[in-house]
């Protein structure tokens, strides 16, 4: 392992123990939503929201805060920061779990902004490898965040757990003192994103798909999968192999199997998409796949079917995840400041996953659970005509 690649490490598992928490949360809320002190579940998705709502104005402040601070400083704060709201999630209270959403916002913009920066730096023909490392290392957070989350809640109680879950998020520390300072950003006027030449069209799909990727996958159908198996369940729990499972456990396993395959397919999925020269036709293969998936999960109950359907949509959204984002870091190295670019990005990536948690509970409350894959399957047939469209993009072609 070269030098370069043990940054990526260091940077994606101090960002995993700092996701143990905020994934935890994603199972559990759902579920144990009155015993914290909500009165309805829309305050839920309002909560499961609000840190990516807020990471919106966030992102151009902390890209202007990395001219002046060094990044590896963000990054011991984002640590301390993820601890203590992981902990205090476990204490009642709409308006102080509000506050530590929002402070959590600010923790993962931080850690985010850092990362990237390290990838676009890399060299462009090995970007798909090391995003591929970087997405799947972190998401080793989700995967003990989500299955001890879920399972944990039901054995030693919601208020225990946060509390070993936030000092759990303190050993991200020992690979913090690995981590090299990483460069300052260039001196562009980080608030004058939105004003470079965005028309663009290559540009355009890249952001609009970096959005409603971060919509469906790490905003809709991460927040709504636990409700959305127990209104399939009712009140009653499911038998797998003869064991008796709970909507809780059952979604935290879900999602964590995604987790765990993560550090294997996304790297392998980043350095096969390195070298693809059609990239556009394998997008709408795969956008057209992910479309089809949600198509037949409306239609079935839960059954083996049914979590079949799950486990597939999960491992197209690993595959669609690392695309995107290797797509993000190419255009990203073509630009004359990165920053800008790579702000952008993650200005679009918030917007969507921030309204992915809203529009999904709000379509459970008036459409019923099943809505959740409609729309799916609508933003999927979004995307296929999107990129069906014109010549094959070149992600490194002149700046925009």
């Amino acid at each position: 392992m070269d030098h370069r690649q043990k940054q990526v490490v260091s940077i994606s598992l101090i960002t995993a123990f700092a996701l143990i928490g905020d994934s935890m949360l994603y199972i559990v809320l759902p579920i144990y939503w009155k015993e914290v002190g909500l009165s309805s579940i829309w305050e839920v998705g309002l909560l499961l929201s609000i840190n990516r709502f807020i990471r919106i104005p966030l992102t151009p402040v902390v890209w202007w805060l990395y001219r002046f601070v060094p990044m590896k400083t963000g990054v011991l704060i984002a640590i301390l920061i993820a601890s203590v709201t992981t902990v205090l999630y476990g204490v009642s209270g709409f308006w102080l779990l509000l506050i530590c959403r929002c402070a959590w916002g600010l923790a993962w913009t931080l850690l985010r902004m850092s990362g990237m920066r390290l990838i676009a730096e890399m060299e462009e023909s090995s970007q798909g490898h090391y995003t591929g490392i970087y997405n799947g290392l972190y998401r080793l957070g989700s995967l003990f965040g989500m299955l001890c989350g879920g399972i944990f809640a039901s054995l030693i109680g919601f208020q225990f757990m946060t509390l070993v879950f936030g000092l759990l998020s303190l050993l991200g520390i020992i690979f913090y003192v690995s981590l090299d300072e990483i460069e300052k950003g260039e001196e562009g006027q980080v608030y004058q994103v939105i004003k470079q030449r965005w028309l663009a069209r290559d540009v355009v799909k890249v952001l609009m798909t970096g959005m409603l990727i971060a919509l469906v996958i790490q905003g809709l159908f991460a927040s709504t999968l636990s409700h959305v198996i127990e209104a399939r369940i009712g009140h009653g729990e499911f038998a797998l192999f003869g064991f008796v499972i709970g909507a809780s456990a059952l979604s935290g396993i879900i999602q964590a199997l995604r987790w765990g395959w993560e550090p294997f397919v996304a790297p392998k999925t980043g350095r096969w998409f390195d070298g693809l020269v059609m990239k556009e036709r394998t997008l709408c293969w795969m956008f057209l796949s992910f479309g089809g998936l949600s198509f037949l999960a409306v239609m079935l109950k839960v059954s083996g079917w049914f979590l079949v359907m799950l486990l597939l949509i999960q491992l197209l959204s690993t595959i669609l995840t690392t695309l995107t984002d290797t797509l993000a870091f190419q255009k990203a190295s073509a630009q004359t400041d990165k920053n800008r670019f790579l702000a952008s990005y993650s200005f679009v990536q918030d917007m969507g996953a921030a309204l992915g948690p809203l529009c999904g509970y709000t379509m459970i409350q008036f459409f019923g659970s099943s809505s959740v894959f409609w729309l799916m399957l609508i933003i999927s047939l979004l995307l296929v005509s999107m990129w069906a469209r014109g010549r094959e993009l070149n992600v490194s072609s002149d700046p925009a």
